[in-house]
């Protein structure tokens, strides 16, 4: 079943590399794949999806078509069901945010901000680092809560009645 789980997410990556919209919807429904690995067989299974996923899609569609999964929507998952088996809830959420946050600068430090964002609306240096982390924070808050409902419907709905 991981199999299959690894298939469908690398598909959607593939997918996403190619469509002309709707990127990070199809992103996030892969991170899907990633939350029924971990409730259905445990962290092991999930972080072997993630890793699998990770390799094919550095082979096609490559590393700059697939960072938003390896960076974003493949390892968010991992952390947020991670931590939250661990930490309060509060706690885990901070640690999550300051986690990605680190990791998602890093990723625009190195593969260079002008390569990844086409029109930066006029602002450079601090302000537009600024406006990154702020925005960020936003879409962390947004998807974790997406997760968190998400994890709930399945836990509630789907794993209670199989």
């Amino acid at each position: 079943m991981n199999g299959m789980l690894t298939a469908l997410a690398w598909g959607m990556i593939i997918l996403s590399a190619y469509l002309p919209t709707g990127r990070f919807f199809i992103l996030a429904i892969s991170s899907l794949c990633i939350v029924i690995s971990w409730l259905e067989w445990g962290k092991r299974a999930a972080f072997t999806v993630y890793l699998a996923v990770a390799v094919l899609a550095l082979l096609w569609p490559g590393v700059i078509k697939s960072l938003t999964f390896l960076t974003f929507f493949g390892l968010f998952p991992l952390l947020f069901l991670f931590l939250q088996s661990k930490l309060p809830r509060i706690t885990a959420l901070l640690l999550l945010h300051l986690i990605m946050t680190i990791l998602i600068i890093a990723v625009l430090w190195i593969v260079g901000i002008d390569r990844l964002l086409i029109d930066t609306k006029g602002l450079d240096g601090l302000a537009l680092w600024a406006v990154i982390i702020v925005l960020l924070q936003i879409i962390f808050l947004v998807f974790s809560y997406l997760l968190g409902r998400l994890t709930q419907i399945w836990l509630e709905r789907i794993k209670k009645h199989s």
